[in-house]
């Protein structure tokens, strides 16, 4: 159970209920019936939520205050004392559902306008530290927990470590001989590490702290020239970071043949590679190995995290077989590709109306999202093979642009909506490196779209439509 408190001090940043979540806590508590509030406060938070409607379905549920204590009884079954952090509907999803028929028109959670609500209805989020003292506060939990990210992290391990024996509390794993194991070994915790000298990994660790279970997740860091043994605080941050550990292990524990592979490129081939928006050609070749090596683990395994010795050794054996000509077969692949990319860039340049300033400078975009350094790496060798066509479809627009400017144009506008729609879903180009898969997934299928709409000659290497863009941003 989770505690309460209460402030009176109008103005203050934590005036009204706060819920106290213990730092250990923190990851762990999603943002699921906080928006109903305490019982004592629902009717006055549902006043403020109907004086928060736009004016054409306000005037439908006046005065605000007597329709608050319809709605109150009507949704007293759908509280949070039924279902805190629990999946349910939000308050304003089940608000919105009982004014639509009384306003006659379409009302969805959206039309509330949460600015024009008192702040201290909103539940506010206290996190505390073991020791009951504030580490922060905030009414975004998300936020919170954005911002205490390092410090709840640092208590997960902490809190798991301090019970019971040196390697902390217990595996959530069928197998025990390894939490055994890492007993045996002393704290999970390790830095410095250049091979897999840490035994098999749990998935889970968890301690009782506060009345609730502390779960820690075993994670291997990359740390450049090392890595590190660490606890995260979530299963998703273990697995993200345990997928760039294990990669960073088997680039240390496999011989490098780059020197080998640049020195026997073909002429064309360095000549490509020299005018590329690397450093050099040397680091161009370090970064396609990561690429390479990366591809080849997911080939082995799937998901990239690798949690036993057997299992890292097996996978890093079947890199170090094949490495050499996966090697050659993407440098060369990058070579083609940069050779488009400058027949583009000499495309952009030849063209000098000012009327086609904004198709020109349209494409010179979508190619710098695409070549600029480390792409090579963050595109990875399974989407790098369908770069040509997308430079492709730049020379074939370049080719009919100044002939058919109206319909450039029409055109354009047709895919800048998707843009703009994966833009409001919070997608960049190129892609943060925290970004969700889905809006990976839909950043490539603009590219796609792309194809489909400035040069549809060239195919698609999938189906790819609004509807389909649309519909994967609406399941992210």
């Amino acid at each position: 159970m989770l505690g309460l408190a209460y402030r009176f001090e109008p103005g203050a940043e934590d005036d009204g209920v706060s819920v106290v979540l213990p730092l250990a806590l923190l990851p762990q508590i999603r943002d699921a019936g906080f928006d109903w509030q305490v019982p004592g406060l629902r009717d006055e938070l549902i006043t403020g939520l109907l004086r928060a409607l736009p004016k054409a379905i306000r005037r439908h549920v006046v005065p605000a205050a007597d329709w608050a204590g319809k709605f109150s009884e009507q949704l007293a079954d759908e509280g949070p004392e039924k279902h805190f952090g629990l999946p349910g509907r939000s308050l304003k999803e089940a608000l919105a559902r009982l004014i639509q028929p009384l306003a006659n028109q379409p009302v969805s959670a959206s039309d509330f306008d949460d600015e024009r609500v008192p702040g201290h209805l909103r539940m506010n989020f206290r996190a505390v530290d073991e020791r009951g003292r504030v580490a922060g506060s905030d009414r975004d939990l998300a936020t919170l927990q954005q911002r205490l990210s390092d410090r709840s992290r640092q208590s997960v391990a902490q809190s798991i470590a301090r019970p019971g024996s040196p390697g902390g509390g217990r595996e959530r794993r069928p197998d025990a001989a390894a939490v055994a194991a890492a007993s045996a070994r002393g704290p999970i915790a390790q830095d410095g590490l250049t091979d897999w000298t840490f035994g098999d990994l749990p998935d889970v660790l968890d301690t009782k702290v506060a009345g609730g279970v502390v779960r820690g997740y075993p994670a291997i860091v990359d740390r450049g020239s090392t890595v590190s043994v660490r606890l995260e605080a979530t299963a998703d941050a273990a697995a993200s970071a345990t997928r760039d550990g294990v990669l960073r292990l088997v680039l240390l524990n496999v011989p490098s043949p780059a020197s080998y592979v640049q020195n026997h490129l073909t002429s064309a081939e360095k000549l490509a590679l020299a005018a590329s928006p690397y450093q050099n050609v040397a680091a161009l070749i370090e970064d396609a190995r990561t690429a390479v090596v990366r591809g080849l683990i997911d080939e082995g395994a799937p998901s990239g995290v690798i949690r036993t010795e057997a299992e890292f050794r097996r996978v890093r054996d079947a890199v170090n077989a094949t490495l050499v000509d996966s090697l050659f077969t993407c440098v060369s692949l990058v070579a083609r590709i940069l050779t488009k990319s400058r027949d583009v860039e000499r495309g952009i340049k030849s063209q000098n109306s000012l009327a086609l300033l904004g198709p020109l400078n349209d494409i010179r975009s979508q190619l710098g999202g695409l070549i600029r350094p480390g792409f090579i790496s963050t595109t990875g060798v399974e989407r790098l093979a369908h770069l040509p066509r997308y430079l492709d479809g730049m020379l074939e627009r370049l080719k009919t642009l100044a002939n058919e400017p109206g319909k450039d144009r029409t055109r354009m506008t047709e895919y800048e909506r998707m843009a703009k729609a994966f833009e409001d879903a919070g997608g960049t180009i190129p892609p943060a490196a925290d970004a969700s898969a889905t809006l990976v997934e839909v950043r490539w299928l603009l590219e796609e779209y792309r194809v489909s709409v400035f040069a549809q000659r060239l195919g698609t290497a999938q189906p790819v439509s609004p509807q389909r863009i649309m519909k994967a941003l609406a399941a992210r």
